[in-house]
């Protein structure tokens, strides 16, 4: 196995446990976590930026849930066998370039801290996932277009 693919396999693993993380935060503390971003928003920026409302109903939690949980397997699978489940990365890297868009998209009309947060969050692992996966997909992902 090359070093591309022991990176990425490692990567995917980091990963499978960050968004396993992250899927109970936002399942459990959905609020607290809103509540902590608006309070270091309110301390390092005063209130340039208006806080984020809290969330009163969770018809959105399912998805979220649902998404995080689909991320955490893809990543095991990459993990367990990258060169069996490579193109699985895309997927991932798909889904983390829409939420890393969507969030600049949010934060530039709302002005919203959290939203700022999440594009800074995702953004970078669409970036490292995006140089592994190209590092280990290497000229093949070229040839197959």
């Amino acid at each position: 196995m090359g070093n591309g693919l022991v990176y990425l396999k490692y990567w995917m693993a980091i990963s499978a446990v960050m968004y396993f993380t992250a899927m109970l935060f936002f399942l459990f503390l959905q609020n607290r976590l809103l509540e902590q971003m608006n309070t270091v928003s309110a301390k390092l920026f005063k209130d340039r930026f208006p806080p984020i409302p809290l969330s009163t109903e969770k018809f959105w939690l399912a998805l979220t849930t649902s998404m995080m949980l689909m991320l955490v397997l893809l990543c095991i699978f990459v993990a367990l066998n990258p060169v069996a489940y490579l193109e699985m990365t895309l997927i991932v890297l798909a889904s983390k370039i829409c939420s890393t868009l969507l969030y600049l998209t949010l934060f530039a009309r709302h002005k919203h801290f959290a939203y700022l947060v999440g594009a800074l969050t995702d953004g970078p692992l669409f970036i490292i996932t995006l140089i592994l996966f190209l590092q280990t997909a290497g000229t093949d992902l070229f040839m197959a277009f």
